[in-house]
């Protein structure tokens, strides 16, 4: 198992999804992902469940409010991005050509948080942890393995998230192109790529792990949801799906390569 103590700075920790159906979103999810549910709370902005594993947390699914319903507000995988310090993080958010959406705001007993949109208007938010690092286990199926910024001019984000967050970018050649990765602590943590959907609109793309790809479409099928691409092997990478959940958030799934005996 992947548990995670800290994650290091510039790294995604947490996800969470905003659903005008909390509940019906998690019948989703936890029959694809096998999730349970802890720690539900509500209040006036709506509810948050940590989704578990082994009673491990790896993800949550929330509420929308009413207002944000009434105005059609797109239900959508979030990324939060660790920080060490959170406010001298912000302090680099403009000048790197981004926008402060959301200021510093205490989440009492787990951390701070701000929302943020890149140089290209990608959504994102930071994350400066104290009691709630992030997701406690990674990298194995039902949890986060893997996260891309998709957009047409994603090559101008790039710089955005070095002088924001730090790290370094690194260029992998693949199939006659170039498929650029962000490392944080010396560790591949995201990639960046063209939009693969009709809307075009910039966002972060989170992938779940799964043991089997193909039953993953089948689940999601039968869930209500959308195949948006269908499996295919990536070599060196395994079995990848992008799916879309019944409300329309948009995600992906790896089944790694079998090990070799």
């Amino acid at each position: 198992m992947s548990t995670v103590e800290k994650f290091p700075q510039g790294a995604p920790a947490w996800v969470d999804l905003q659903s005008p159906d909390p509940e019906a979103s998690k019948t989703f999810y936890s029959a694809l992902f096998g999730w349970q549910y802890t720690d539900s709370t509500s209040s006036a902005q709506g509810s948050y469940a940590t989704a578990t594993i082994g009673g491990v947390p790896v993800a949550a699914i929330a509420g929308q409010t009413p207002e944000a319903v009434e105005a059609g507000v797109p239900t959508a995988w979030n990324t939060y991005f660790a920080v060490d310090d959170l406010d001298a993080t912000l302090e680099k958010v403009i000048p790197a050509g981004g926008l402060i959406v959301m200021p510093a705001t205490e989440v009492p007993g787990s951390g701070r948080m701000a929302a943020i949109e890149d140089g290209v208007g990608t959504p994102l938010l930071l994350w400066e942890s104290a009691q709630h690092t992030g997701a406690g286990l990674i990298n194995e199926p039902g949890t986060i393995v893997w996260h891309e910024l998709a957009a047409d001019n994603w090559d101008h984000a790039v710089p955005f998230y070095l002088a924001v967050l730090g790290g370094e970018a690194h260029e992998e050649q693949v199939d006659g192109g170039t498929f650029t990765m962000l490392k944080a602590a010396g560790m591949y943590v995201a990639g960046f790529k063209e939009p693969e959907t009709e809307d075009k609109s910039p966002r972060w793309e989170v992938y779940f792990g799964t043991e089997d790809a193909d039953a993953a479409v089948v689940i999601t099928q039968k869930g209500g949801g959308t195949v948006l691409r269908e499996p295919v092997d990536i070599p060196g990478v395994g079995r990848i799906a992008m799916l879309q959940d019944p409300h329309g958030a948009i995600f992906w799934v790896l089944q790694e390569p079998a090990v070799e005996a």
